[in-house]
């Protein structure tokens, strides 16, 4: 696993800052796309190698469904505001392209 650069803060610090980007990424996409937003959570779990890695994920109402959004945001590829912006924008592609009116009662989440 390559390191982050020092002034990312390590995962905790990354993440810190990660979070409320997010989320304000996220709360403008539900205004704009009619959603509505349950929960943005992150959580450090073990990978195959053992290495640990973040993960945030997002739990939505959209088009009468409930989904599911979860991405690695650990190790960082880009700084933490920026990841915020991939964050919400793959979802909003995801959203737009994989979601379709519920047609009945009962149905399981969607796994984005």
């Amino acid at each position: 696993m390559t390191d982050a650069p020092a002034d990312w803060g390590g995962r905790q610090g990354y993440t810190d800052v990660f979070l409320p980007s997010a989320l304000r990424a996220v709360q403008d996409l539900c205004e704009r796309r009619g959603g509505a937003l349950e929960s943005l959570t992150c959580e450090a779990v073990p990978d195959t190698t053992g290495d640990v890695v973040v993960a945030a994920t997002t739990v939505l109402l959209f088009r009468g469904r409930r989904c599911v959004f979860r991405r690695g945001i650990w190790p960082p590829t880009h700084p933490a505001t920026t990841r915020a912006a991939i964050y919400a924008s793959v979802l909003e592609e995801r959203l737009m392209t994989r979601v379709r009116p519920q047609l009945g009662d009962g149905e399981p989440p969607i796994d984005l």
